[in-house]
């Protein structure tokens, strides 16, 4: 399923219709190159899923817990990952699955045979629109039927 994406607040409706989709437990892949919006779009995930404190990237911490009223998020980030065995050191997979957790990984390909085998997988790619605006293209794989469809609305 690819969702086109051609402003910030098409950007943020998106991020608001997953993040009144999730359930607890989920483990969210986002893979695309530097600037492709990942970054961007957990932090506007994490804001429509209620976190009221400012929302930073992990990128030199690794990982950053966000608490909300129905689960805790787990902002990710493995840019500067070297093996899986950092991940399994810091305990991640040990949480994966868990009703309570939802995580959100950034450069998630570089575990990707890793992941829990629910993962949903978001990949961002960007290219130019029709009056050379920048545009995303959104590739969602390996979401329920249900879940791709109440985002699709």
């Amino acid at each position: 399923m690819n969702i086109e994406i051609l402003s910030l607040s098409e950007l943020k409706m998106f991020a608001k219709k997953i993040a009144t989709n999730l359930k607890g437990g989920e483990t969210i892949a986002l893979i695309g190159n530097l600037g492709a919006g990942k970054t961007t779009f957990t932090k506007l995930l994490l804001k429509a899923s209620g976190v009221r404190k400012n929302i930073t990237s992990p990128t030199f911490v690794i990982m950053l817990p966000y608490k909300t009223k129905h689960w805790t998020f787990y902002h990710i980030d493995l840019y500067r990952i070297g093996s899986y065995k950092e991940v399994q050191a810091l305990g991640i997979p040990d949480n994966w699955n868990r009703r309570s957790n939802v995580f959100v990984i950034e450069w998630a390909d570089l575990i990707k045979k890793h992941l829990p085998k629910n993962t949903i997988f978001l990949e961002f790619k960007v290219s130019e629109s029709s009056d050379s605006t920048t545009a995303r293209t959104i590739t969602i794989k390996n979401a329920s039927k249900v879940f791709q469809k109440n985002i699709s609305r």
